[in-house]
């Protein structure tokens, strides 16, 4: 069985200065158009223009800082300051508030998401599982519900945010298979039937199509019980309240009609009577809101780890399925690992991956790595097999984590640096048939130039990215 090493990692979160709502999940579109005000001394503000008059201009600015989650900042300018407005057509500014109202309630929108989500009970290997059988994977989940309906969003994300980067090029006769177990004991009895014995949480199994990860969920469910039932009371109470103001004032308007009140007077009651509903359904829902804000909250500080492994597994098998099918072409193990340390790293926002800042764990270990005695030869590196990315022990995790911070390093380079990540030259690189030519022989190729003139040129590169503190 051929099995494609994980690794542990890090997610990192970022903050900002000023009235911010700093929740991870801005618009999904990249591309997305920006109204745009230039100044007379301070580099232009990007966002929407929320409200202007004749003194100020109220700009709702969007930040994206490499490495960091997207943030709103409520911006007034004085039009003193201002040199020019550049703003946008009605279609493309409605399209701009809309992005910005989906990521100031990205709580919401996931928790509606997860409802949507269909779930079967399924019975494989011994275990009882809530499945999900989607177009792009199928899942299977020894969670509760709402802990699978959450993975379950997560997961169809993190696939959308790899066909923005890598486009699909062909189709499974089957789509992979994630099963996520929601204790570290279960998903070990689990590789142990498929004879694995392997100290990571994660992995992908390619000759089975299937990604297994382990979690603590259990633990989590039993933590998150009372909130999740705060949580159901509060939706119930908020569709009662709804329910109840379609009924009081069908109610009352039968009521003033049979005392012969005026038209108009009865307009003017029953538009007291909403308000006084509104204000009750604006604070139900504006709980709701929080509740579902905490509980993203606890289970983001508690699954981080999780996830991390997850969708560097499934990098793996979405690129085994969809890109480059095993068979059809030969990806080198340092490009598999490199590429899905990269993505495991990226910021997921909406169905949006930002690659855009360098892994500041990785990076850090390359340093180390670089400024060692004896630095990963670069050959080394692209001669590596499935060995050499595995963990056994601590001396062997010790190993396993140079080659991925070095795979990490040059699929970086070649992403950024040399923008080789979905081009022809890619392409005919993990074509199978090579003709006798060796691992380094191939790579030159790709590069165009020897590898003695190219390890230089990226380690050069590599020196002059920053590590995050």
């Amino acid at each position: 069985m051929r099995l494609l090493a994980p690794i542990l990692a890090l997610w990192t979160i970022g903050c900002c200065e000023g009235l911010t709502f700093a929740q991870p999940m801005p618009p999904d579109d990249t591309t997305l158009k920006m109204e745009r005000v230039e100044l007379v001394d301070h580099p232009p503000y990007e966002g929407l223009i929320e409200s202007e008059d004749a003194a100020w201009i109220t700009l709702i600015q969007i930040q994206r800082p490499p490495g960091q989650p997207m943030h709103l900042v409520i911006r007034p300018i004085d039009r003193h300051h201002v040199i020019s407005v550049v703003r946008l057509e009605p279609e493309q500014k409605a399209k701009l508030r809309q992005a910005i109202d989906q990521f100031r309630n990205h709580a919401a929108i996931e928790a509606g998401r997860m409802e949507a989500v269909s779930l079967e009970p399924r019975t494989a290997e011994g275990n009882a599982y809530r499945h999900y059988a989607g177009a792009w994977f199928t899942l299977d989940s020894t969670a509760d519900e709402s802990n699978t309906r959450r993975v379950v969003v997560r997961a169809e994300q993190i696939f959308a945010a790899y066909r923005q980067i890598l486009s699909p090029r062909t189709s499974p006769d089957r789509p992979p298979r994630l099963v996520v177990f929601d204790s570290l004991d279960a998903y070990h009895a689990f590789l142990d039937r498929l004879g694995l014995k392997i100290q990571n949480r994660a992995c992908f199994a390619e000759d089975k199509n299937l990604v297994a990860a382990g979690s603590e969920l259990a633990r989590l469910s039993s933590i998150m019980t009372k909130v999740n039932a705060q949580n159901d009371q509060l939706r119930r109470d908020l569709k009662d309240l709804e329910k109840r103001l379609a009924d009081r004032l069908r109610e009352l308007g039968d009521h003033f009609k049979k005392t012969g009140l005026s038209k108009a007077a009865t307009n003017q009651l029953l538009v007291v009577e909403r308000r006084k509903f509104d204000d009750q359904i604006k604070k139900a829902r504006e709980e709701l809101l929080r509740s579902d804000r905490e509980i993203a909250r606890i289970f983001n500080q508690n699954t981080r780890q999780t996830f991390v492994l997850l969708y560097h597994e499934s990098f793996h098998a979405y690129l085994s399925n969809y890109v480059y099918p095993r068979g059809g072409f030969d990806v080198p193990y340092w490009l598999n690992e490199g590429l899905a340390v990269m993505f495991e790293g990226g910021m997921l926002e909406g169905n949006t991956l930002r690659i855009d800042s360098p892994s500041s764990t990785s990076l850090r270990q390359l340093k180390e790595d670089a400024a060692a005695e004896h630095p990963l030869p670069l050959e080394q590196l692209l001669t590596a097999g499935q060995n050499e990315f595995l963990t056994h022990g601590d001396a062997s995790q010790a190993a396993a984590q140079r080659y991925y911070a070095n795979a990490w390093g040059l699929a970086y380079y070649l992403t950024f640096e040399k923008r080789v990540l979905g081009s022809p030259a890619l392409d005919r690189y993990v074509q199978p048939n090579h003709h006798g030519t060796t691992p380094v022989q191939r790579f030159e190729k790709l590069v165009e130039m020897p590898i003695e003139k190219f390890e230089p040129q990226w380690r050069e590169y590599i020196e002059s990215l920053k590590c995050k503190p």
